[in-house]
């Protein structure tokens, strides 16, 4: 019998063995791991069932001191609002005064914008009572005398969660969080809840439900077993007992964990944990098929790929044997026989391997050819330097080549950059000062009479929007310089004129901050050559900053003449700038005042196109600064 016949069928015996008896000591094991990492998985979903209750209800609670602490919720002016003391169903009416309105809008907002809640309201001691949304029957009702009420007076300092309660005017069943209505004495004059009922409360755990256990079942039960939430309908607000007799028997048990159970003569897994805040349960049922899908699945695919992996293992040694061993001593045995036959010792045995039989060949391969070996691995050695060398020399030529081609691409990039942006600010702006006209027609009257709050929300959107039409042409203008679009018109105007139009301009915001500003020309300069709107905007914007950044004190503007050159000077007693922010306040989107809560507002564009203003009309700008005590900016330009 050959030697690769031998090999086969002691690999066939080995993977047979190995497999059967893997088979048998492993499904055991791998089953009751797979049964310990399920009940894991679902005790962390009762976990996160639980958390996200927690989370529920502590996001209520926060809701509810929100709602007590708004000012029209705590309004004591509640003489007109509704009462249900004497109400009569077939003849009452609302009539809901403009407070009572404002309360409601808030009440059915939160309403609207939280599913499952079923109602927001408030009742007074004077026994009136304001809610989200009409109740479904105006019966005679007195908020006094409810539960909810009656909790949040006995405990005015904290939030109070009730028990389950029957609503009087639907088949639901509420749980009402409450919070007391104190005055600054500590008199109590009402109080202010939500509702969520049973079946909103069921809503949101089947959520979680569906999402973590989809083929389970889940019950939210109280103390006393009363299952507060439940997909079954029929059973909320039941004892858990009608529903099973075994089931409650386990909950009383107080054991955590999980275990088996009959339920309707189906095999189930019951699975319990109290909740972490209230003394309630959370109970799950699993069919017993669903689990051991989830388990037999992953065991059986774990045993055949076990079993595939020895016999592919198997294939691959043997074909591994037949490469690496047998062909191998067979082919030296060969080359061995042809030079004992032809005594020709110019020869090489090539065999490809680093084992022994390798090692055999290349010693034999040695022994005739040592001389020769030694020639050609200096020969070799030449070759291979100078190729490295022609490829090095290639090489740099082509890695210059391709930095060149992206330093264009990306100095392209930048200005295809600036160029869109330039574009679309202004396709911006057009429709940005139709709605300040617009607003400036509204607010003036010009359409019809307008009252105080539409007057006061009209001068908001119409501030919002020239503060943002400022904002788009600072991007405008910086995006047109950078694509260099951006043209300097000359022309000969009157500086002092100019000077006069821009104090004249921003004096008002001054004022508004109690900061005089003087104007002081010391050369009489009348006319100067230069582009009028451009050192207007650099006036504006150097003497919006020292506006902005003075808190108190005094701005001054001064204009003189110098060299053939005119020198306008902005200083301020403002906050300053300290010596290594100079720099900083000049580029694009930087200013020292960063961050989330930053003091004062800006882009932090204004003084970048500040400088690449002056620069275009080959000027300049200097700025001398002391933390504390102000700031002093120099525009130098050129008188021609």
């Amino acid at each position: 019998m050959k030697l690769t016949t031998k090999l086969i069928l002691l690999f066939i015996a080995t993977t047979l063995s190995t497999i059967m008896l893997m088979g048998l000591f492993l499904y055991n094991g791998l089953w009751n791991d797979r049964y310990k990492s399920v009940q894991r998985e679902i005790s962390k979903q009762l976990d996160d069932i639980d958390f996200m209750l927690n989370i529920f209800f502590y996001g209520v609670e926060i809701d509810v001191r929100a709602l007590a602490a708004n000012e029209y919720v705590r309004s004591r002016d509640d003489r007109n609002f509704t009462s249900f003391l004497n109400a009569d169903e077939a003849t009452f009416k609302y009539n809901i005064g403009r407070l009572e309105q404002k309360i409601i809008h808030i009440f059915s907002t939160y309403r609207l914008n939280h599913p499952f809640v079923n109602s927001i309201y408030m009742g007074r001691e004077n026994g009136s009572f304001v809610r989200s949304h009409k109740r479904e029957l105006p019966t005679r009702y007195d908020p006094r005398e409810r539960p909810w009420y009656v909790a949040a007076k006995k405990n005015p300092k904290i939030v109070v969660r009730t028990e389950p309660y029957p609503s009087l005017t639907t088949q639901d069943i509420n749980i009402g969080i409450v919070k007391a209505l104190v005055d600054e004495q500590g008199n109590f004059f009402g109080a202010v809840g939500i509702d969520v009922t049973l079946g909103n409360l069921t809503n949101y755990i089947d959520i979680f439900n569906s999402k973590l256990i989809p083929e389970g079942e889940v019950f939210l039960l109280d103390r006393n077993g009363i299952v507060l939430a439940s997909r079954d309908k029929d059973i909320r607000f039941r004892n858990i007992k009608e529903y099973s007799e075994e089931l409650s028997r386990r909950l009383s048990e107080n054991k955590q964990g999980v275990s088996p159970v009959s339920i309707k003569n189906t095999s189930h897994y019951f699975f319990s944990r109290k909740t972490s805040e209230e003394d309630w349960k959370i109970a799950v049922l699993v069919p017993s098929g669903y689990i051991e899908k989830q388990i037999r699945r992953p065991v059986l695919l774990t045993i055949l790929g076990i079993s595939l992996g020895f016999l592919l293992l198997s294939i691959l040694t043997l074909a591994g044997l037949n490469v690496f061993v047998l062909h191998p001593v067979k082919r030296l045995k060969k080359e061995i026989d042809d030079v004992t036959e032809t005594k020709n010792l110019d020869r090489t045995i090539k065999i490809h391997s680093r084992d022994e039989i390798g090692g055999l060949a290349d010693s034999f391969n040695k022994m005739i050819h040592a001389l020769n070996q030694t020639q050609q691995t200096l020969m070799d050695a030449e070759r291979e330097l100078r190729e490295h060398r022609d490829h090095l020399e290639d090489l740099v030529k082509i890695r210059t080549e391709q930095l060149a081609l992206a330093t264009e691409r990306a100095e392209e990039s930048d200005r295809l950059k600036s160029a869109f942006l330039a574009t679309m600010s202004h396709e911006l702006r057009t429709p940005l000062n139709s709605i300040i006209g617009f607003t400036g027609i509204l607010h003036q009257g010009l359409a019809g009479p307008l009252n105080d709050e539409q007057n006061k929300q009209l001068g908001m959107v119409q501030n919002s929007a020239q503060h943002l039409l400022e904002l788009i042409n600072d991007v405008l203008d910086i995006s047109k310089i950078e694509a260099g679009q951006l043209e300097i018109v000359r022309g000969t105007f009157d500086l002092r004129r100019s000077l006069d139009k821009v104090v004249n301009l921003v004096l008002p915001m001054a004022e508004k901050k109690g900061l005089p500003i003087y104007l002081h020309m010391t050369d009489p300069i009348n006319e100067f050559t230069g582009d009028q709107r451009r050192v207007e905007q650099i006036l504006i914007n150097l003497l919006n900053n020292a506006i902005k950044f003075t808190e108190m004190g005094e701005i001054r503007v001064s204009c003189s003449l110098y060299d053939s050159k005119v020198i306008l000077l902005v200083s301020d007693t403002g906050i300053g700038i300290k010596p290594e922010d100079i720099e900083t306040i000049f580029k694009p989107f930087r200013q020292i005042d960063a961050g989330l809560s930053r003091k004062y507002e800006g882009t932090g564009l204004g003084l970048s196109i500040t400088r690449k203003l002056a620069n275009m009309m080959g000027g300049e700008i200097q700025v001398k600064s002391e933390e504390g005590v102000g700031s002093t900016f120099s525009v130098i330009l050129p008188m021609g």
